[in-house]
């Protein structure tokens, strides 16, 4: 699984982009947590999914596997898996180092 800081190397052509990506990607943490709450598997399964995508375009792969975790847990509607996928998402956000290549 993710280590507690990850380096990811991405594109220097995608150095303008990546801290609004990884923003967006802290307020779908904060969005998934109100969506588990309202028990809104659909939805937060659907975020995941989207979140799954645009991390493998951008190249952040451990985001990916972590979407991709939610994404499934959603689909199982199985609150306590998706709580443990979103503190890994979150540990992930805050310890990610990004490497321009």
């Amino acid at each position: 699984m993710i280590t507690d800081t990850s380096v990811v190397r991405i594109s220097a052509d995608l150095a303008d982009l990546v801290p609004r990506y990884l923003n967006n990607r802290q307020s779908d943490l904060d969005a998934a947590r109100q969506l588990l709450r309202d028990g809104d598997f659909y939805l937060l399964a659907g975020m995941a999914h989207r979140i799954r995508g645009s991390a493998s375009s951008y190249g952040f792969v451990g985001l990916d596997v972590i979407a991709k975790a939610i994404e499934r847990a959603a689909q199982q509607r199985d609150s306590a898996d998706i709580e443990h996928h979103l503190q890994a998402l979150e540990r992930f956000l805050q310890n990610v180092e990004v490497a321009y290549v």
